[in-house]
């Protein structure tokens, strides 16, 4: 590991926003708060830009001395909107029946911003400098097996490949080893936020989240048990055949089955998917193919693989993500890349979101230059990880014809989108209930909901784990995963409307990108989520076609 000696001078800049006055003349009135809002963009954009940078840092070494520099610039960065005056002006500002549609959004935005951060100034340091501290732990932690350390990569290759059931089970309780080492510190973090939370007027931190990013509570969880109701048929008939064939290949009886037998240590992949795949990818140059994915659509992904960190080290954060630096084309992402189907799927999903970012309007408002909402992305980021798993790409970039095994990954991918929808269940009802009393026993309700969704028995001898916060959302992307439900119901209305634009089921076409980027990329967040949706596929949010793809 590099040591890193970072040298940043804080500049305050509280209170160094001019607080245009408002005009009783309309045109003088949209001109002082355009006035504002760029005067405002200037100074902020230099701060985000700084985190984001240290926050790469962190993520890529797991260096003290940039946790330290990320806790810091977060905190910085966090007081910068918590100027009350500015937050009464902006509300003054909102009241303007006047503002144009752009204005008016930019407001709304900043407004909801500022919201999550009018609380005391010693919490939000304090909060800063938990969340680093954790960022750090999990960069660095790895687990025991046999008395040698071993990688998320190197667990994942025991869970998918390994007969012996006593080595996957060693591999399974290794997974959940990072989960006893952080859970006290999410515990600690999550009343901090719940604090926040109550600070500003919410009962906790789950509900402020959901509001603040334009999700409604009651909607979210009747869209989640719709979604359930409308495909339970489907899953239970699904889980009778995972059974079935996990029992045989284990020789144990189907109610002796633990998740140990499954293939990914959270339980939220297909265990039962073709072998094949990793054969298929075994020996392929997936960073190849899905540079040359992006080709076919038009998209140059060129700089954004040279300014990514592509393949796993020590001391580098497990888990893929992709990172806007700066809102002027700075994006990155990062990966570990191995030679098989679930690094072929993550590539292709961290480049679909970075496709969107690249391609947001640059002359948008600096606030406008991001994704009209985490799902959104998502959205995009599913579909593009979606196609390894289909016929045309399996033809088109690895020269496969097997008939037989098309259908096989098909109905693997049908029991994905349903297994991975418990686990999404599974999670917001757990993050519901954990910042609605972070002191229960949450080992407990983990394994509890665990047999809600799953309809499967919990495993023996996790009384007294932590088992629930080795999942790497709950610590460090809170309140985050209902997204990926979210973004796979819009990325089948999405499918739906390209299939139809290229009248075959290959979306890596440039008709498609063109779409894509002129309806959905360029706007950035100029509308809010629904009605882009309705933009973009001519029709409001709908479950159907995603409830269609699974049951059918």
């Amino acid at each position: 590991m590099r040591n890193i000696k970072i040298f940043f001078i804080l500049i305050t800049f509280l209170g160094m926003i001019k607080l245009y006055p408002i005009s009783k003349n309309n045109m003088n009135k949209n001109e002082n708060i355009k006035l504002f809002l760029e005067d405002f963009y200037n100074q902020i954009s230099v701060k985000e830009e700084q985190l984001n940078k240290a926050a790469w840092l962190l993520e890529t070494t797991g260096s003290k001395d940039a946790a330290d520099l990320v806790a810091s610039l977060s905190n910085e960065y966090k007081l910068f909107f918590s100027n009350e005056n500015i937050y009464k002006k902006l509300i003054e500002y909102s009241k303007i029946k006047s503002l144009d549609n752009l204005t008016k959004r930019q407001i709304d935005i900043l407004i909801d911003s500022f919201k999550a951060n009018m609380i005391p100034k010693e919490l939000m340091k304090e909060i800063s400098i938990k969340e680093s501290e954790l960022y750090q732990a999990y960069a660095n932690f790895r687990p025991m097996i046999d008395n040698k350390k071993v990688s998320e990569n190197q667990i994942r290759e025991i869970l998918e490949n390994e007969k012996s059931i006593d080595i996957r089970k060693k591999a399974w309780e290794a997974s959940k080893e990072v989960g006893a080492a952080l859970a006290p510190k999410i515990i600690e973090l999550a009343k901090l936020r719940n604090q926040a939370a109550k600070h500003v007027g919410y009962d906790n931190y789950f509900d402020m989240m959901l509001d603040l990013n334009e999700i409604n509570k009651e909607k979210l969880f009747q869209t989640f048990a719709d979604l359930k109701k409308r495909t339970d048929k489907s899953f239970n008939e699904t889980m009778m055949q995972i059974n079935e064939v996990l029992a045989e290949k284990f020789s144990v009886p189907a109610n002796q089955l633990g998740p140990w037998a499954w293939k990914e240590p959270h339980g939220q992949e297909d265990p039962i998917k073709s072998s094949k795949l990793n054969d298929i990818f075994s020996d392929k140059d997936i960073l190849a193919i899905a540079k040359s994915y992006y080709e076919k659509m038009g998209f140059d992904i060129d700089t954004l693989i040279k300014n990514s960190d592509l393949y796993e080290r020590e001391g580098k954060n497990q888990h893929a993500f992709c990172t806007d630096i700066d809102r002027k084309k700075d994006v990155r992402t990062l990966n570990n890349i191995k030679p098989n189907p679930q690094w072929m799927e993550t590539l292709l999903h961290e480049f679909g979101h970075a496709v969107y970012d690249l391609n947001i309007n640059e002359k948008l408002p600096w606030l406008l230059r991001q994704p009209a909402h985490i799902f959104v992305t998502e959205a995009i980021a599913l579909l593009m990880g979606r196609q390894p798993y289909t016929k045309e790409f399996l033809m088109d970039f690895c020269n496969i014809s097997d008939e037989k095994l098309f259908q096989d990954i098909h109905n693997g991918a049908k029991r994905r989108q349903l297994i991975f929808s418990r686990f999404v269940f599974l999670m917001t009802e757990f993050e519901s209930n954990l910042y609605s009393d972070p002191n229960q026993d949450l080992n407990k309700l983990w394994w509890d909901l665990y047999e809600k969704y799953y309809n499967l028995p919990k495993p023996k001898n996790r009384e007294g784990k932590a088992d629930w916060a080795a999942k790497y959302h709950i610590g460090l992307a809170p309140v985050y995963y209902y997204n990926y439900l979210l973004g796979e119901v819009l990325a089948s209305m999405l499918n739906q409307k390209l299939i139809g634009l290229t009248k075959d089921n290959i979306i890596w076409k440039k008709q498609a990108a063109d779409f894509l980027t002129n309806k959905m990329f360029r706007v950035g967040s100029s509308y809010r989520w629904d009605d882009l949706v309705e933009h973009v596929t001519n029709q409001k949010f709908s479950i159907d076609s995603w409830v269609n793809e699974c049951n059918n």
